[in-house]
C-alpha cells in the first residue's frame, strides 16, 4: 500500500514540474507582455519565438546561432508565427 502511495507521490510530483508549471510559467509571460501594451496576438507571437530559440539553445547552439536558426525556421513557415 505504501509503495503504491509513494508512488502516485512520485508520477505527481513529475506531472507537476514538467507539465502543469511550465504552463502557467508561459501564460504568466504572455500576461506580462500583454500588460506591457502588446497585443494578444503580439504576445502568443513573441512567446512562439522564445519558444523556438529556446529549442535551439537546448540542442547546444550560442545565443545567436538560435536566434538565426528560429528566424529560418520562421521564414519557411511563415503560417506558424503569423497564423491570422
Amino acid at each position: 500500500m505504501e509503495i503504491g502511495i509513494l508512488i502516485l507521490v512520485v508520477i505527481g510530483g513529475w506531472m507537476l514540474f514538467k507539465v502543469v508549471i511550465p504552463g502557467i510559467q508561459m501564460t504568466r509571460e504572455q500576461m506580462q507582455d500583454i500588460g506591457r501594451g502588446s497585443s494578444v496576438q503580439g504576445a502568443v507571437l513573441e512567446s512562439r519565438w522564445k519558444h523556438c530559440v529556446n529549442k535551439y539553445k537546448k540542442k547546444g547552439y550560442s545565443e545567436a546561432e538560435a536566434e538565426q536558426l528560429a528566424e529560418q525556421e520562421f521564414e519557411k513557415n511563415p503560417g506558424y508565427f503569423n497564423p491570422y
